[in-house]
Order: C-alpha cells, then structure tokens, then sequence
C-alpha cells in the first residue's frame, strides 16, 4: 500500500510537471508564430491530451474481436468528464472564462457531437459511409483553423529555440507516463480497499484518462494562460472524435469486420449531448464560471456516475 501511495504520487508529480512544460512551450510556440493561444490548445495540446484515449482506442480495436464498446465508451466516457469534471473541478479554484471559445468553435463543436450522437440513435453499425461523414468533419475543421487571425499580443520570440519543439514532445510523453502511473497505482490502491471492479472503472478509469485535461487547465490558469486550458477542453472532445474514434472504427473496417454499437448507450449519448449544450449555451452567453457553477457540474457528474452503479 505505502509503495502504491509512492507511486502514486511520482506520477502526479510527472503529470504536473509535464503540463506546466507543455504549456510553457505551447506558449513560446504560440508567439513565435503570432497564433492565438487558444489555438494551441485546441490543436496541438488537445491531441497530446487525447493520446491515452488514442492508445486505449487502437489496443481495442486491434483485439481479436473488437471491443467496439470499449472504444465508444472511452470516447463518450472521457468528453463528458472533460466538460463536467474537468471544468467543474477547475472553476472551483479559477474563474473559468468560456468567452474565450470562439462563436465558431462552438457551433462546430455542436455539429460534430450532433452527428456523433445521431448515429448512436439511427443505427445498429456504423459503416464505410458513415466513417466518410467523419472524414468530411475533419476537412472542414483543418479548413475552420485557417480562419484563426494572428495574435498581435506581446512578442517574446527571443525565448524561442528549435529544443522548444522538442520540449514540447518530451512534455507529451511525461503526460501519457505520468498519467498511467498515477492511474494504474490509483487502481491498484482501491483493489486492495475492496472496491468493486465497476465502480473503479467507471470513477477513476474517468477521472485517469481526464487527469491531462484536467492538470493542463490548471497549470495554464496558474500561469496566467487561461486560453489554451479552454481551447484544450474544447479541442480534447473534438479530437476524442474526430483522432480516437474514427481510427478505431477505421481499424476495425480495415479488418473487414463489422463496428457495432452497443444497446445500452443512450443514456450516456444523453448526458454527452446535454453537458455540451449547456457549455455551448454558457460560452455563448459569455458566462464566467464560478464556485457555484462548479458545484453544479460536479454534482450533475456525481449523479451521472451514481445512475450508471446503480
């Protein structure tokens, strides 16, 4: 147990780290090139953000017979902890500013969850030609980030070097390691306290694959660079569907194997689609997130959680 709690706390500790570095980089990066900070997080640390779900997802994939609702419930399980734990955790320390979220990014957001969710409603496999529909999202979104207007804020191109990039990738790896330490010692500390094999997976598996999002909007609050904390929950949801899903369903159709959707998925595709509304809804209107806000998406997680127990 003591050696569990050790190594539980060295991967914090790496996770942490790592996230204070990917955003320091991301940052010099980002006025190097004089782009929005936001759309650093919603790019290039988003996907560094995505990478436990990506691996997850091609392990499934790749099994003998796929586990395609391992593959759906990692997506759908880690999007809505990014928006209601992610956030709500956060905003309890910080004032959490959604009108950083660009009108655009929003309404993209909202069409790709759409057809994300309406498939789970309409059909029984998803096929070659559904898998075309998330291609053309993916277009459209590479052609949305064009739209970004440069950053005409302070210049500190003077801190920038070519070991930045590579900063930068060393701080990936620290996530993804630090992350699983922290989450495989999570597990094995609340195996040996007797806790069931489903309330584990459905907590801390949740809160593990969210740990980077979450310690990446802390540590850019902290430093002062509250936009790639936002644009990096945004973008992680985006991702998660667009760069971990669709390569799983991609894999499995290469197989010639079919990608089937579990029948006990609505309820899950409900909370998704309601907690990214109700974030849309508040970005739009510009809302700050407080204390209070907080204390809602976090008991409306903990009552999502308790329903799937029980």
């Amino acid at each position: 147990m003591i050696l569990n709690i050790l190594i539980l706390l060295v991967g914090l500790s790496l996770l942490l780290y790592s996230a204070d570095q990917m955003i320091n980089s991301a940052d010099v990066i980002a006025k190097k090139f004089s782009l929005p900070p936001i759309l650093i997080g919603l790019t290039i640390i988003a996907f560094g953000t995505s990478a436990p779900e990506l691996v997850v997802t091609i392990i499934a994939a790749s099994k003998t017979i796929p586990a395609s609702d391992a593959i759906i419930g990692n997506v759908i399980g880690s999007n809505i902890a990014n928006i209601l734990l992610v956030l709500g955790v956060s905003s309890f320390f910080f004032k959490i500013d959604l009108s950083k979220i660009r009108y655009k990014d929003n309404i993209y957001l909202l069409i790709i969850t759409a057809y994300f969710s309406i498939l789970f409603y309409l059909v029984d496999e998803i096929n070659l030609y559904h898998s075309a529909g998330f291609i053309f999202l993916i277009i459209l979104f590479l052609n949305q980030l064009r739209n970004y207007k440069e950053d005409k804020g302070e210049n500190e191109k003077n801190k920038f070097s070519n070991l930045t990039y590579l900063k930068l990738i060393i701080s990936f790896f620290g996530i993804f390691i630090g992350g699983k330490v922290f989450l495989d010692s999570s597990l094995n500390i609340f195996t040996s306290l007797g806790l069931e094999e489903t309330i584990i997976g459905i907590s801390i598996l949740a809160i593990g694959t969210s740990l980077p999002e979450l310690a990446t909007v802390v540590i850019s609050y902290v430093r002062k660079k509250g936009s790639i904390g936002i644009g990096n929950v945004i973008g992680s949801n985006i991702m998660n569907i667009l760069f971990v899903f669709l390569p799983g369903i991609l894999i499995v159709q290469s197989r010639n194997l079919n990608f089937l959707i579990p029948d006990n998925i609505l309820l899950h595709v409900n909370v998704l689609i309601l907690s990214t509304i109700i974030v849309l809804v508040l970005s739009l209107l510009k809302f700050t997130m407080s204390k209070f806000t907080s204390l809602i998406f976090i008991i409306f997680y903990i009552i999502y959680i308790f329903s799937v127990i029980v």
